[in-house]
């Protein structure tokens, strides 16, 4: 798996709670093109619940108007089941290969959100309720990026 290199100031991320049933698929698209029209091309999906797999497959519908972004899944352990891989254009575990086989689903998730959010300047959001959602959004937060909060909205 190839690592990436991005540029912060042109990447963002994504952070939601598994289920997002009281979000509009129309905000998110609308944040998302609100993004890239302010410079963003390189879009990071954590690939875990609805709010992640909407998200995904809005960038990976966009492309088609912005040629330009990327849709990267950034897995958090060795045997995560991607949902659909045609949606991105690469998929990356950010670690060294040496500790690949030590992450799991407790301890890769929040590593490689932490990873996310110390690679973006852009975190767009749709968090309500308690849990690693809303610990990565506390630390997008203290880490002083752009936060896009779509929760108000809903």
């Amino acid at each position: 798996m190839p690592q990436i290199m991005t540029d912060k100031k042109k990447t963002a991320l994504f952070i939601g709670n598994r289920d997002c049933y009281q979000v509009k698929e129309a905000d998110i698209e609308q944040a998302i093109i609100t993004a890239i029209e302010d410079g963003i091309e390189v879009f990071l999906n954590g690939g875990q619940g609805c709010f992640d797999k909407t998200c995904a497959v809005i960038v990976h519908r966009l492309k088609k108007r912005y040629p330009h972004i990327n849709n990267i899944l950034v897995i958090p352990y060795r045997d995560f089941k991607v949902f659909n891989d045609r949606l991105f254009d690469e998929i990356v575990y950010p670690f060294e290969a040496h500790t690949f086989s030590y992450y799991t689903y407790k301890s890769g998730s929040p590593k490689r959100n932490r990873w996310a959010v110390d690679h973006s300047s852009v975190a767009i959001c749709f968090v309500y309720r308690s849990g690693g959602a809303e610990k990565t959004l506390e630390y997008a937060k203290k880490q002083n990026l752009k936060i896009i909060d779509l929760t108000k909205g809903a």
